[in-house]
Formats: C-alpha cells, sequence, structure tokens
C-alpha cells in the first residue's frame, strides 16, 4: 500500500509538472531593496484553512496567492504552518468520501464530549495514516521543495515552506525548511517535541537545532510542540538568535488559555520575536486549530500586551503582517530587570535529572 502511494504521488507531483506551472504564472519579481536596515524588517506569517485539492496545480495556486500577498505588502519573510502538505491528501483516489466519513465520526464523537471515545477514535485513524504518510514522505516533501524554492525566487523573498514529512531510510519526521531569494534552500529543522498522536503515527523526534543568519537576523526554526518548552527558546538565545519562526497546527479546539502556553510566554521570557503561523480545519477525522501572530516583549508592544499582530480568528484564512525593530529588541534586553537571571547550581542539577538518558 505504501509502495503504491508512493508510486502515485510521484506521477501526480513530478517536479516537471511544477516547474511547467510555475512558468506559465508569469510572477512578476518583487526584488528586496538593498536599504534593509535592522530598524524596519517586515515579516508575514501564514494562517489558513486546509483544502484537499485535486491537482498540485491548485495547491501551488495557494500557496502563490500567500506569497504574493506578502510580497505586495514589501515582507522579507513569509511563513507557512505546520503541516501544509495535508491538501494533498485529496490527490488520494476516494479520499474526499473517505474524509468526508472520518470527519462526521470525529464530529459526532467531538459532541458527545467524552475524551474516551475521541482518543479511540483517533487511535482507528493510526494506522490509516501511518501508511499515508510514509508513502507521500518523499513525493511531498520533494514536491514542496521544489515549488517554494521556485516561489522564493521568482518573488525575490525569503519563504518558510511550513513543515512536511522527511523520510530518512525508514524514519519519518516533521520537518520544514528554509529558502532564500535566490531560491537555494538555507537549512531544515526536525521538531524535537512530538504529540501523542504525532508518536502513535511513528514520527521520530529531532535532536537538534540550527540558527541561521540571514541578512536581517537570525533565526531558528523550531516546531509546535517546540515552544511548549522553555528550555527551546533559551537555547535559542543562547544562539543568538533574534527570531523564533514557529509553524502550528494544533489538534485541539480553540482556547485562548491552551494558545498561551506556546509561543507568547516564551517570547516574554526570552526576549525574541516569536513568529507563527497557523494550519486550520478538518482532515481525516483531525481538527485543527489556532491563530497566526507575531509578537514581541511586553514593553515592546503598543498595548504592552507582547502582541505585534494577531489574526482576529481562529476559523479563516488570515496573512498576518507587522514589522519587527531589532534595535529596539537589543534596547529592550538590556533594560529588563530580570531577563536571563539564572541559578546555575540548580540548573545543572535540573537538567542532570530531567534530560538523562542513564
Amino acid at each position: 500500500m505504501e509502495f503504491l502511494i508512493e508510486k502515485w504521488f510521484n506521477k501526480k507531483i513530478s517536479l516537471e509538472r511544477i516547474e511547467k506551472y510555475c512558468q506559465q504564472l508569469r510572477i512578476e519579481r518583487r526584488g528586496l531593496s538593498e536599504d534593509i536596515t535592522s530598524e524596519n524588517i517586515r515579516v508575514s506569517c501564514v494562517q489558513r484553512q486546509i483544502h484537499p485539492v485535486n491537482s498540485i496545480e491548485r495547491y501551488i495556486d495557494m500557496l502563490c496567492g500567500f506569497v504574493d500577498q506578502a510580497a505586495k505588502n514589501n515582507s522579507r519573510l513569509i511563513i507557512f504552518p505546520e503541516y501544509n502538505f495535508f491538501d494533498l491528501f485529496g490527490l488520494i483516489p476516494g479520499f474526499s468520501f473517505l474524509n468526508q466519513i472520518l470527519n462526521k465520526k470525529a464530529i459526532k464523537a467531538q459532541n458527545r464530549e467524552k475524551d474516551r471515545e475521541e482518543e479511540s477514535h483517533l487511535k482507528e485513524n493510526s494506522h490509516f495514516l501511518t501508511t499515508v504518510f510514509k508513502g507521500v514522505a518523499k513525493p511531498i516533501e520533494a514536491g514542496i521543495k521544489r515549488i517554494i524554492s521556485l516561489l522564493a525566487k521568482e518573488y525575490g523573498i525569503y519563504i518558510y515552506t511550513g513543515s512536511y514529512i522527511l523520510k530518512e531510510k525508514e524514519e519519518i519526521y516533521n520537518a520544514g525548511s528554509l529558502f532564500g531569494p535566490d531560491g537555494n534552500l538555507i537549512g531544515t529543522q526536525k521538531k524535537m517535541h512530538l504529540t501523542n498522536f504525532e508518536i502513535k503515527i511513528g514520527i521520530e523526534r529531532g535532536n537538534k537545532m540550527e540558527a541561521y543568519s540571514l541578512p536581517f537576523g537570525k533565526v531558528v526554526c523550531p516546531i509546535c510542540m517546540d515552544a511548549t518548552y522553555f528550555e527551546t527558546f533559551r537555547i535559542a538565545r543562547e544562539m543568538v538568535a533574534d527570531m523564533v519562526i514557529l509553524p502550528i497546527a494544533n489538534l485541539e479546539e480553540y482556547s485562548i488559555w491552551k494558545a498561551l502556553r506556546g509561543i507568547w510566554p516564551r517570547v516574554q521570557e526570552s526576549y525574541l520575536y516569536g513568529l507563527k503561523s497557523s494550519l486550520n480545519g478538518w482532515i481525516a477525522g483531525m481538527h485543527f486549530t489556532g491563530k497566526a501572530g507575531i509578537f514581541a516583549p511586553l514593553s515592546m508592544t503598543e498595548k504592552k500586551d507582547g502582541i505585534l499582530s494577531l489574526s482576529p480568528s481562529y476559523g479563516e484564512n488570515h496573512l498576518v503582517t507587522a514589522n519587527i525593530n531589532l534595535k529596539k529588541l537589543y534596547e529592550a534586553r538590556e533594560k529588563a530587570e530580570y531577563q536571563e537571571d539564572k541559578n546555575a547550581e540548580f540548573e545543572e542539577k535540573y537538567i542532570e535529572r530531567t534530560y538523562s538518558l542513564n
């Protein structure tokens, strides 16, 4: 089954087909100006609903629409969300009918408000999703990277792919890649902290975080659950990062309190900019929610709420855009009374007991 899925997707997402269609788009390149400064960097984060597509061309149209809007907003960087490939499940023969059945079943279980039944439902889907993930991994990775490379070069901006399934030998990872305006790959980051759902379907975790130096600052690209833990952002600061790119797809009903366990408090603790994109909607019996947003330390925002830009809802498509100012960020760090307080003796014992592999 896995082999057949991979063979089908190789046919439906051929690089030749992608390149041919992107050439037909005749994109007007909007190159980055040469006068960029650290005090005025424009960035955009995507919030979008899942819409299964019946062709790779429709998927490219969707991505291109967001990139075009970001370019018109003069953004240097656009960030797509976690599991940015789910729409491509629509290429599987008969998926539309199966998707309707799985979604209806999940909604029915959700309406009963019984966690036990929802867990049972996800367990039923896990084998199906494991097979699909492994089958689509290589063709979708190659396809998404090629699409994003072409769009980044044509529009002349930096693009984060959102996450996809990375297959190495027989292991699969949740990973995302950053491309530059020359169309070249800058780097790929694997998700380090997994959800229970990801563990059930056999996703492996990454164990290292990379930092990438761009002309307008240094970035790291952890994924979703990675922001639940303060250590991720502490490490980012020690890597001299300025911004954290965080794609999310929260498999839960939206709650502002659940949302607050992620990037917003991490930004306040670490004095880094936080750039969050979000995937929303139903797919294969799973419901994803979340808001895209751009965050900064409280003292740097107009309303002292830590928010530079935030989606007005968690259900529709939005592109949130804001200017970030590294000079102000560095000044805020210097003025922060308690920022970077450390108890070396406690931390040494804590880290040893918590993370020891022995």
